[in-house]
């Protein structure tokens, strides 16, 4: 009988160890520290700087994110979990954690500061009324600034989050996707069936336009049955379900032709590239 990789050991006990835990999390940081902020692609980002004791559980409770969520933004947590005091954990904010402004409740030993890394390009008008909604002279004056010259890697206060960490209800809902589904499936299949694991070329039709559906042609794969595709350059993993076989014509390397829209969620950018698979017999 095949073994449970040991990446999969892993989600189940960290599901399990969450569920054992008190509603409320441990605080992770305290008023003396500080928390880094960017924005990328208008998104607003924290780096929770790891200390001893820190847990990717403990981390990903005291933020209410899930444990493929934390390592979507940090990819190398995939091949090594392990946590290294200085290192810092990137992690969506929601907009609700921010406290711009010191209300009369607001209480200095259950907040931390949190300030905005100047980028290349950045400017004080930008970084205040387009990232934040604030004032710029809000800004400056909290900041101490002498005029509006700001330069690259320096820290600007921008507002503060407490230290008991982020609610739940403050995190959008994700959308469920085809994949979330076709993942949710490909699970439940692994209790009763067996999971062959190869590795080959992937191929798909890169000039095509077409959008939408994931599903896949492969050799062995039983029709209608899902295949777990995964890139290594980046570790993006999609599941697609199988519609037919790989037609004749095609070396032998191809280990799974994939639908547009497959190969773009794995973040292919030429029409071969080198992946691993997984199904179920």
């Amino acid at each position: 009988m095949r073994k449970a990789p040991l990446f999969v050991l892993f989600l189940s006990f960290w599901s399990a160890s969450l569920l054992a835990q008190e509603d409320q999390p441990s605080p992770l940081l305290t008023s003396r520290d500080s928390i880094l902020l960017t924005v990328e692609d208008g998104k607003k980002y924290i780096h929770h700087p790891i200390k001893p004791k820190h847990t990717l559980f403990s981390i990903a409770r005291y933020y209410n994110v899930g444990l493929e969520e934390l390592f979507e933004f940090n990819t190398g947590f995939r091949n090594d979990p392990t946590l290294r005091i200085g290192d810092r954990v990137k992690i969506p904010i929601p907009n609700k954690a921010i406290k711009r402004y010191k209300s009369s409740s607001f209480k200095a030993s259950e907040n931390t500061g949190i300030y905005y890394v100047v980028q290349q390009g950045d400017n004080l008008y930008q970084i205040s009324k387009r990232y934040f909604e604030m004032p710029v002279d809000s800004i400056a004056k909290r900041n101490r600034l002498k005029n509006n010259s700001i330069r690259p890697g320096q820290r600007l206060l921008m507002g503060w989050m407490g230290t008991e960490g982020f609610h739940a209800d403050w995190r959008p809902v994700r959308p469920v996707t085809e994949s979330d589904v076709l993942k949710t499936q490909y699970n439940e299949g692994k209790k009763s069936k067996k999971e062959i694991s190869a590795q080959g070329v992937c191929f798909w039709p890169k000039d095509s336009k077409e959008k939408g559906s994931l599903y896949a042609l492969h050799r062995d794969a039983r029709i209608g049955s899902i295949i777990q595709v995964n890139n290594p350059m980046g570790n993006r993993t999609v599941y697609a379900k199988v519609i037919g076989r790989i037609p004749e014509g095609y070396e032998r390397n191809i280990e799974v032709v994939l639908s547009p829209e497959a190969a773009r969620k794995l973040g292919a950018r030429d029409p071969r590239f080198f992946v691993k698979t997984k199904y179920l017999k």
